[in-house]
């Protein structure tokens, strides 16, 4: 120990003063003694068992006053005491007595626990801080003599004044109708690590002084009261924090004290799921024992029976339908990038950061479920974390049961999540049959060191379950779900942490009702079609000085709806994500090796898309492995590599979106299919169609180029659900095909669906508007190319190609349009490879118009819905692929 001098004892001495000082609600002086306590212990580095037990109780009793308990005063008696026993110690240097320590700590610890307030010595000082006198009140023995001199008697005693009357000035000071009275305490059964994460998501990072000297006082009531290794996560929080309101900078405090709340919320979670497999096992073995299990806890898979298993979780009635929203957008998110990671985790196995990216993803789904209060889902999460932590620890290799194991995790936890995302507080969370027995599985690998292919055996999960695209949650809505609560702009308390010195590239975003946005947009329109006829009255092209401005706002407007088009575009990442889990899980259950790579994922389009497109391509995906795709020894005759390559591409071609489905398979049977054409009388025995032609006759209801039905396809109805799919979205759809090579699939669709690209023409009076995306050629006809097929069906010639004509005006019964052919203007249109000719009066021009649906008791046929044009006239558009029905 570093020689004692008179500054150490006179630091002591204003330790002493500054904790006499101390009332509720004073946390400066407390740190003003901690500080100085803290530099002294520094300075002195005691040694000893006693005297470091003394300087830790009394240590904690500083933090303690900083909390502002109930104990309050019997804490700082103590506190003060303590340090003055300490300064005894150092005055009688190291002489005094065990029996002295051992009243001191007891004392201290009494108090922290919640004595009655006491203190066998009451110190008394002057303005300056120095011992005037010793008043001795007898609680306990008086302490020995240790001096052998007056003057040391007098050094020693002086000390013991500095705490003054401390305990009858504190009840006068604190009697009802003074205001720290009247101030509510912090009451320690009222602080938990729940209210504490609470609190800190409520400061958020623009926190004041004040909000994080309240959350420091929580975090080292925490920290002494909790376990072990959840008070480890807690004082590294009040570290960082204390640090923060030390050099007054507090742009960091909020994500390093989150993430050491969240790390001391997991060790929580990981004592009570120990506590409770220890409570279980008990039961297990006694039954008897079950009656000491809390009715209130979940019961573990191993233990439950049959009829447990229909046991459904009750959802706290006051739970925050807006933090459940953002609970559940950001679960999905983290689940997805858990997915794509065990899917490359399963090329790569040896890859520790894309198992660490799967772990980090189930830790924090199981920390903040665990905050939200979904026993089931923090509990199941804990359970495959563990396997995933023995996979990372290189206990268990990551194999294909491993990697079925994970995957199955990830769809109950899907389903789960589609539960609460539409459940209000007091709704069900039912706990299926596929829960159970994969809990039983995780539990089993765990507790029993079961490889997870025994485990899997065991149960007779072996099988991989064919994911089903449902709508996507941000779809399933309802008045008092949580995704019809407004969603807020909040921070993520317990996100993953990033690795040191990483920054998230991520840009900054916020969750926007689809409704609103919608609103938004129609809205926008509205006022495009209400300034384009404002800007074609007569009296403003007379204006000049009227007309420059009005092309001014003309401008203004087309960049305000370019700009609030692009807030319903979203790229196709996810949609494309869910497809690597379809392809491998067909491809498990065919027998085949495919590798699928996905290219352009960033392509954006019109979120009103992304969920009709879904279905086209899971068909297509399931046509290119069960059709497609060889059997690896098909593959290996053929001299083609034992894997078979599926492509998925997207990019934007002009003023369209192209999707893509390609394979390296053995190609359409072109050959089948023309017979099968020709048997169900869909094409003449004599007629002599192109490749291109007899592939796109796998698009008509019920025929398929195969004669075995297999669950994955089979039928002849999947093209034609793509077809159709894709005419809703006035897009088109063709296939390209060579035997032997492989299969290429094209979707071709418009970049929006609010705004139609399409050209005017007229016909009469009325108005049509035909898609671009539809349009193949524009001409005038000539004599010579017209003639007729038996005298009824009117046809132009074409590049080669008889074309039949359809005449507007008789399509929808209107009065004087033009009815000559010769000279007439005509519109090729091309749809599922078929061509026609519409004949019109006028083009009028391209424009890019606002659609909107036509609400009538009567479908128009024919019609998909209509555009304000210029003048203010409506414009109908063309269902193209309607018209040729």
């Amino acid at each position: 120990m570093e020689t004692i001098s008179d500054k150490h004892v006179d630091d002591l001495a204003g330790i002493i003063k500054a904790l006499a000082d101390v009332w509720p609600n004073d946390r400066e002086n407390v740190m003003v003694a901690g500080a100085a306590f803290e530099q002294f212990v520094g300075e002195m580095e005691p040694s000893g068992v006693q005297i470091n037990k003394l300087i830790d109780l009394s240590w904690k009793g500083m933090r303690h006053l900083f909390e502002e308990d109930a104990f309050f005063i019997s804490v700082k008696n103590a506190t003060m005491q303590g340090v003055n026993t300490i300064r005894e110690y150092l005055l009688s240097e190291g002489q005094i007595s065990v029996e002295e320590f051992e009243k001191s700590c007891e004392r201290l610890e009494s108090a922290l626990q919640g004595a009655a307030e006491s203190a066998d010595k009451i110190i008394d000082v002057d303005d300056e801080g120095k011992p005037v006198s010793a008043a001795v009140t007898t609680v306990d023995e008086p302490p020995a003599e240790i001096a052998d001199t007056a003057e040391e008697e007098q050094e020693k005693s002086e000390p013991e004044a500095a705490i003054s009357a401390v305990s009858d000035e504190a009840e006068r000071d604190l009697q009802p109708g003074s205001p720290e009275r009247d101030a509510p305490p912090v009451v320690e059964a009222e602080i938990t690590l729940n209210t504490l994460a609470t609190r800190i998501m409520e400061a958020g990072e623009d926190a004041g002084e004040a909000e994080l000297r309240e959350i420091f006082s929580m975090l080292e009531y925490l920290a002494a009261v909790e376990a072990d290794a959840v008070a480890t996560s807690l004082n590294h929080a009040a570290e960082s924090l204390s640090k923060a309101l030390d050099s007054e900078d507090f742009s960091s405090w909020y994500a390093e004290v989150s993430d050491c709340v969240e790390a001391a919320m997991a060790a929580e979670e990981d004592e009570e799921w120990e506590q409770e497999q220890a409570a279980l096992a008990t039961a297990t073995e006694d039954p008897s024992a079950e009656e000491s299990i809390g009715s209130g806890q979940v019961m573990h898979a191993q233990t439950e029976t049959e009829e447990s298993a229909d046991e459904v979780f009750i959802i706290s009635e006051d739970i925050d339908l807006d933090m459940l929203t953002e609970f559940v957008a950001e679960c999905n998110d983290l689940i997805e990038t858990a997915e794509s990671a065990l899917l490359d985790l399963e090329e790569k196995p040896s890859d520790s950061e894309l198992i660490n990216t799967v772990f980090r993803a189930f830790h924090t789904i199981k920390g903040t479920s665990a905050f939200m209060g979904l026993d089931p889902i923090s509990e199941f999460t804990h359970s495959a974390e563990t396997l995933l932590d023995l996979i990372r620890d290189g206990k268990l290799s990551f194999d294909r049961p491993s990697a079925d194991i994970c995957l199955d995790s990830i769809d109950i936890i899907k389903k789960l999540l589609q539960i609460v995302s539409t459940a209000k507080g007091g709704s069900e969370l039912q706990k299926s049959p596929q829960y159970k027995a994969t809990l039983l599985v995780l539990v089993d690998i765990a507790e029993n060191g079961t490889s997870p292919g025994e485990a899997l055996a065991k149960t007779g999960i072996s099988n991989p379950v064919i994911p089903e695209f449902d709508e996507p949650l941000e779809e399933l809505q309802s008045e008092n779900s949580a995704e019809a609560a407004p969603e807020p702009v909040t921070e993520r308390l317990n996100g993953a942490p990033e690795e040191p010195g990483q920054k998230s590239d991520t840009e900054a975003t916020v969750r926007v009702n689809l409704g609103r946005l919608d609103r938004l947009i129609d809205m926008v329109g509205e006022l495009v079609i209400a300034h384009s006829v404002v800007s074609q009255d007569e009296l403003i092209s007379k204006e000049p000085d009227l007309m420059k401005k009005v092309d001014h706002t003309s401008k203004i407007l087309r960049e305000l709806q370019d700009t609030s088009l692009t807030l319903r575009m979203v790229p196709l990442k996810a949609t494309f994500h869910k497809m690597n889990r379809l392809v491998r899980d067909l491809a498990r259950k065919a027998g085949k090796n495919v590798k699928l790579s996905t290219i352009g994922d960033d392509t954006e389009i019109d979120r009103n898309m992304v969920d009709i497109i879904n279905e086209p391509l899971v068909h297509m995906l399931r046509n290119s492995i069960d059709h497609g795709v060889e059997s690896p020894e098909e593959r290996a005759a053929a001299g083609k590599s034992a894997t078979a390559n599926v492509w998925l591409r997207a990019f934007q071609e002009g003023g369209k979106v192209v999707i893509e489905i390609e394979d390296d398979g053995k190609g359409i049977n072109k050959e089948k299919i023309l017979e099968k054409a020709i048997a169900k009388g869909l094409v003449a025995t004599d007629k002599k169609l192109t490749d291109k032609e007899i592939c796109g006759l796998i698009f008509h209801p019920g025929l398929s180029s195969v004669d075995k039905v297999t669950d994955l396809s089979g039928r002849g109805v999947g093209m034609d659900v793509v077809r159709r799919s894709i005419e809703q979205l006035q897009g088109k759809v063709e296939v390209e095909s060579h035997s032997g090579k492989g299969t290429k699939v094209s979707l071709e669709l418009p970049f929006t669906l609010a705004i139609t690209d399409g050209m005017l023409v007229s016909v009469g009076s009325q108005k049509f508007i035909i898609p671009t995306i539809n349009i193949e050629m524009t001409f005038r006809a000539q004599k010579a190319d017209i003639f007729t097929i038996l005298g009824t069906s009117e046809q132009v010639k074409y590049r080669g190609n008889s074309v039949p004509i359809l005449r507007l005006h008789k399509l929808f019964t209107i009065y004087g349009a033009m009815e000559e052919l010769d000279g007439g203007t005509l519109v090729i249109i091309k749809n599922n490879s078929k061509l026609y000719a519409l004949l019109v009066d006028e083009i009028l021009g391209q424009q890019q118009l606002v659609g909107k649906s036509i609400n009538m008791n009567v479908k128009m046929p024919h019609i998909s819905g209509g555009a304000i044009l210029g003048d203010g006239k409506v414009g109908l558009i063309l269902d193209t692929a309607a018209v040729v029905l």
